[in-house]
Parts: C-alpha cells; sequence; structure tokens
C-alpha cells in the first residue's frame, strides 16, 4: 500500500510539473489570440505612446487654468558684515544715516534672498478654454488613431489565424491523400505485374507524374505551416509553448451579408479614421477661438513677493531706504496683457483657418476613399461566397463520383484510370475549396474591417 500512494503521488507531482512547464500545447480561440496579439505587440506599445503624449499635453492645457506662470528664485553667498563710526548716534536699523559707514570684513554672514512671482488669468476672451479644447480635441484624434492601428493590427493577426487553420487543413487532407495514392498505385503496380488486359502503361507513368507534382504540393503546404507556427510565435510573444488554434476545420463564417448602404452607414459612424477627424476638426476650430482670443487684452491678477536675510546686516527702517541684503516686501495687483503685433495675430487666425478647411477636406476625401474601398470589399465577397458556393457543390459531385468508383473498382467491374480520375479531381476540389473558404473569410473579415465592425462580430 505504501509503495502504491508513493507511485501515485510521484504521479501527481509528475502530471503538476508537466503542465506547468514550458512547451505545453495550448488551445486558443480566435478572440483570445486577438487580444493576446494586441496585447504582446510592440508596434501597437510604440503607438499607445504617441496616445500618452497628447493626453499630457491636454493636462498640460488643463493645469494652464490655476497659476500657469509662478515662479521661485533664489540666490546664496557670502557678505560681509557693516561697521559704524558711532553705533550709539547710528542704531541698526539707521545705518544709512552714517556718512563713515563701512564694511566690516571680519564679520561674514550667509546671505539669502528670495523672490516669487505669480499671475492668474482672470478673463482671456475664451482664450484658455479654447486652448484646453483644442488640446482634449486633439487627445482623442490621436487615440481614434490609435484605434485604426489596431484594428488593422487584428485585421493581420486574423489572416493569420485562418492561415493557420488553412495550413492544418492542408496537411491533414493531404496526409490523406499521400494514402490513397500509395494505394492505388499499388494496385496499378498489381495490374501490371498480373498482366491485367485492363492495364495501359501510359496510366502509370500519369500516375508517377501527378504523384511528383503532389509531393512539391506538399512540400509547399509544410513550408507555409512552418512559416506560419514562426509567424505565431512572434505575434504571441511565446516562444517556449506551443498555441493551435480552437477550431478543428476551416469553415465559412455563416453570417448573412447585408446591402452596401448599411456597411456605408456603419462606416460613416464608427470608422475611427472618420471620428478621429471630426475630433482634429475640433481642435482646428478650437485653435482658431483661441488665436482669435488674442486681439484683445486679457485680464490677470498678480502677486510678486521679495525677501532676503543676512544676519550681520540690520534691516533699515525708512520705507524709502531698502537694504538689498535684508528686507521684506510683497505687491498684489490686476493687469492688462495684450499682444500689439496685430498682423502676426491675423496671420495666425488665417493659418489656424486653413488647417481646419484642410481637415474638411480630408475627411470628405476619407469618406469618398472608404466608400470606394468598401464597394469593391463588396463585390469581392459576393464574388467570394459564390465561389465557395460552387465549389461546394462541385465537391459534393465529386464525392459521389469517388464514391462510385470505389464500389465499382471493388466489386470487380471498375476501370483503374476512372478511379484515378476521381481521386485527383477530388483532392483538387478539396484544395480548392479551402483555399475558396480562406478567401471568404478573410474577405469578410476586411469588410468588417473597413465598416468599422468589430471583427468579434463573426
Amino acid at each position: 500500500m505504501r509503495k502504491i500512494i508513493a507511485a501515485v503521488t510521484l504521479m501527481i507531482v509528475w502530471l503538476i510539473t508537466a503542465n506547468s512547464t514550458p512547451g505545453d500545447t495550448v488551445r486558443i480561440s480566435l478572440p483570445d489570440f486577438l487580444d493576446k496579439g494586441v496585447e504582446v505587440s510592440a508596434e501597437l506599445d510604440a503607438r499607445q505612446q504617441n496616445v500618452e503624449m497628447a493626453d499630457n499635453r491636454y493636462r498640460q492645457a488643463r493645469n494652464q487654468r490655476y497659476l500657469p506662470n509662478i515662479e521661485l528664485t533664489t540666490a546664496h553667498g557670502l557678505v560681509p558684515g557693516v561697521q559704524s563710526s558711532d553705533p550709539d548716534q547710528f542704531p541698526g536699523g539707521q545705518l544709512y544715516l552714517d556718512p563713515d559707514l563701512q564694511n566690516d570684513w571680519e564679520n561674514w554672514g550667509i546671505f539669502t534672498q528670495g523672490e516669487i512671482n505669480a499671475l492668474q488669468p482672470i478673463f482671456t476672451w475664451g482664450g484658455l478654454s479654447s486652448a484646453i479644447e483644442a488640446a482634449r480635441a486633439g487627445a482623442q484624434a490621436v487615440q481614434h488613431e490609435y484605434d485604426a492601428g489596431e484594428q488593422e493590427y487584428r485585421l493581420r493577426l486574423f489572416e493569420l489565424y485562418q492561415s493557420r487553420l488553412l495550413a492544418l487543413e492542408m496537411k491533414r487532407l493531404l496526409d490523406e491523400a499521400r494514402n490513397t495514392l500509395e494505394q492505388a498505385e499499388d494496385q496499378l503496380e498489381q495490374m501490371r505485374d498480373d498482366g491485367d488486359i485492363d492495364f495501359d502503361e501510359a496510366d502509370i507513368y500519369q500516375f508517377r507524374i501527378y504523384r511528383q507534382r503532389f509531393f512539391t504540393q506538399e512540400q509547399e503546404v509544410l513550408q507555409s505551416l512552418s512559416f506560419v507556427e514562426n509567424a505565431w510565435e512572434i505575434a504571441l510573444g511565446e516562444q517556449d509553448r506551443t498555441y493551435l488554434p480552437e477550431e478543428e476545420f476551416l469553415d465559412p463564417f455563416e453570417i448573412v451579408l447585408e446591402d452596401l448602404d448599411h456597411y456605408r452607414h456603419r462606416a460613416s459612424a464608427d470608422r475611427p479614421e472618420l471620428r478621429g477627424l471630426d475630433m482634429a476638426r475640433e481642435a482646428a476650430q478650437a485653435g482658431v477661438e483661441a488665436s482669435r482670443s488674442q486681439r484683445y487684452p486679457a485680464l490677470f491678477f498678480g502677486i510678486q513677493g521679495r525677501a532676503a536675510f543676512t544676519p550681520n546686516r540690520p534691516r533699515q527702517t525708512n520705507p524709502f531706504i531698502r537694504n538689498t541684503t535684508n528686507y521684506l516686501s510683497a505687491s498684489v495687483g490686476v493687469g492688462f496683457r495684450q499682444n500689439l503685433n496685430f498682423r502676426t495675430v491675423n496671420l495666425d487666425i488665417e493659418r489656424r483657418e486653413a488647417q481646419r478647411r484642410q481637415v474638411d477636406y480630408q475627411k470628405e476625401a476619407a469618406k469618398d476613399g472608404i466608400h470606394l474601398e468598401l464597394s469593391e470589399t463588396y463585390r469581392d465577397v459576393m464574388v467570394a461566397e459564390s465561389r465557395v458556393e460552387n465549389i461546394r457543390e462541385a465537391l459534393r459531385i465529386s464525392n459521389e463520383w469517388l464514391r462510385d468508383e470505389q464500389i465499382e473498382y471493388d466489386l470487380g467491374f471498375g476501370d483503374i484510370e476512372n478511379l484515378v480520375d476521381a481521386v485527383r479531381e477530388n483532392l483538387e476540389l478539396e484544395v480548392e475549396y479551402r483555399q475558396s473558404v480562406h478567401r471568404y473569410n478573410l474577405k469578410l473579415a476586411e469588410l468588417y474591417r473597413k465598416a468599422g465592425i468589430p471583427l468579434t462580430e463573426l
């Protein structure tokens, strides 16, 4: 019993270790594959820095609302003291009256000086709020630009996932076909050895030529599969773990296509590129308003404080006399700031208005381009869908033909040449069907991407 318990314990430990070690094979679904690929993408991380910098500029603009200009300046040093000719006649607070006042080079003190200045805008004719609005809209425009890049990257990951499914399907198909071809070759060789009257020497030569072409295609599939596996490792950032698609087979997405106008409306409302241009226009318009406010004087509230202290130099009591090494002063008030270079201000307004018009033209051009791309992609989807249906029907007929030829040959009155032709035709249609499904799925995903629809809706 102890040996059995020890063996079971070792088995459990081995299973736990095996399940936690690198090199596991993990099934991953398409949504998880897309999310993980986006999470580890260095390309998207680089784009994300643009978003963070834009958000930083927005926060800086908001901070300009309260005490945008506040400075503190200090100075420090050694200063000699002062020595009065008659200390009784001239006390410390009235040393400025002593005509014979001299520096005391034997008495040194540490000089400390500080000055603080602060300006708080009170009314800027909307200039400050417009600048904040421009920064906010600009940050959102950059965010939409990142979203567009992420959607494009997800489409590439989607294509990579579908390519892995296609490669696995092709490998499985060719493995099955290899066994069938080997059986057909054995039967041809047996017919030649038996001197069958239905045997034609040309049949075996044609079969061998086809078999070599098959081997070439098989090597291409294996190389494609190896390439896709390496691409998966890079996309997922995993070197020690093997990922496989959760799906077993490459099937066409079963969805009902809407009309073209539906996808155009979705693109106009959801494409991040267009929404980003809307935000860019808002930023440009806010920039125009901020520049226009420069035509008028801005009202500010100001504070200024100055102080200096040196222990060996007493402060003077006369308000019109100030000891620069020992004093304290403060001032508070309001003021106006006006840019008098009106020509430069007007030119700046013209430039920002031109930028706003440029964004308007960019949006119209982008909208036209997106609608044109949608029309082309929609056409490709319809053609790809029709091709899938037609090849599927041809494959069904081919399966019936192959089944009939196999039954007749097994019963002893079939034609080996017809059987080989049926096998070859069936294999070619199987390959063509998988490729057509792959193309249809990619075109459908491309349609969703160009319409601004998330790929998860597939």
